[in-house]
């Protein structure tokens, strides 16, 4: 017998629709039973289905995704703790499986608040093709998980249930609760920076070959990971970067690893950058759509904390030629000249070339060069 409610899921479609603006027709999409995932060998955007067919799906114990597109005006704000998000605007909501968690349903006119926003563990804004488990589905939770839920909870482990049937408000950029501002804002800051340094250096984006390239250009995600191609299916995201307690926050294609909790993607720089403790996942990859990764190959600083990481762990060889940029790096951080008296195209003078040199040797350090 199935553990999914119909029902639940009616008073849900009837309250989201309730003054909804018009035209505006739910995305709707089967997931499978038992699960948070799409259904398999057909990707969930051709998917969709209107109420009645996602109603019947679900009487036959699938479960319903429910999506905010680039086309429509829904915004789901994801509050996965409580304690960094104590307030939100009223309006209609959902409790998730766990029961500790909730989905709030708004409308946005004036398109401010249409970002996808990955806020760390408090939670996620989703407004742009993305998506949340619809009430009325069940995700079984695990003996761990069910000791986390409130005693008075425990009954409704697993369920997607309605919180509320308040009708579905306006909310604007300047209504989302702080923590998601002031997550976008770094993502902002990390942009602009990103291009302002593009514009600033005439460096190429990949490292030039010669006898002194690094071997850190040649690692690939799964030789710093550990995880292959899953072929289009989500596993748990390595413990080393932060794990998953669903298990499918994770997949690996076309040589990237997508981290499906922050929404974006990591090449092997970036994934070794987390693991050096340079910067986090969600600041680290690429966001889905973006147009830069926040580990950046072309930052000396960067380089040279991620090759020294690497070679520390043994990703590359201990002979390893320093990166040109990790160099000039190290040199102007001793104190052995100033950018201004780089060469062009970033280069250090030969003499000072020789002297970061002979000084990295005597702090024990090989440069794996002559």
């Amino acid at each position: 017998m199935s553990s999914t409610n119909p029902e639940e899921f009616k008073r849900f479609h009837f309250g989201l629709i309730r003054g909804a603006p018009a035209g505006y027709m739910p995305f709707y999409f089967p997931l499978e039973k038992g699960g948070k995932d799409p259904r398999k060998n057909i990707s969930w955007k051709n998917n969709r289905k209107t109420f009645r067919e996602a109603y019947y799906l679900m009487r036959q114990g699938f479960n319903i995704g429910i999506a905010a597109t680039s086309k429509d005006p829904l915004v789901i704000v994801d509050i996965d703790d409580l304690k960094q998000v104590p307030e939100i605007k009223p309006t209609l909501q959902t409790t998730s499986r766990k029961r500790i968690g909730l989905h709030n349903y708004f409308f946005c006119f004036d398109g401010t608040a249409k970002k996808n926003i990955a806020a760390k563990d408090a939670g996620e804004v989703r407004a742009n093709w993305q998506y949340v488990v619809a009430p009325g589905s069940f995700v079984p939770c695990s003996p761990e998980e069910i000791d986390r839920i409130p005693e008075h909870e425990k009954v409704n482990a697993g369920k997607y249930t309605l919180n509320n049937e308040l009708p579905v408000t306006e909310i604007t950029f300047e209504e989302l609760p702080d923590v998601y501002k002031v997550r976008y804002t770094e993502i902002i800051h990390d942009e602009v920076e990103a291009v302002t340094k593009r514009i600033e250096r005439k460096f190429t984006h990949r490292p030039s070959s010669g006898i002194h390239t690094s071997a850190l250009w040649d690692l690939d995600i799964t030789d710093v990971s550990g995880v292959r191609d899953t072929q289009g299916k989500r596993v748990p995201m390595p413990s080393e970067i932060h794990g998953s307690e669903s298990g499918h926050n994770c997949s690996v294609s076309k040589g990237l690893l997508h981290c499906w909790r922050h929404d974006n993607y990591h090449n092997a720089f970036s994934y070794l950058a987390m693991l050096a403790g340079v910067m986090s996942c969600e600041r680290a990859g690429r966001q889905h759509g973006g147009s830069y990764f926040g580990a950046d190959q072309q930052d000396g600083q960067t380089v040279f904390k991620v090759w020294s990481y690497a070679k520390e762990r043994g990703y590359i060889p201990q002979s390893d030629p320093i990166p040109q940029r990790a160099l000039t790096y190290y040199a102007i951080e001793r104190g052995l000249c100033k950018k201004e008296d780089l060469t062009e195209g970033g280069r250090l003078p030969p003499v000072i070339y020789q002297i970061a040199l002979l000084i990295a040797k005597k702090e024990g350090f090989n440069f794996g060069r002559n």
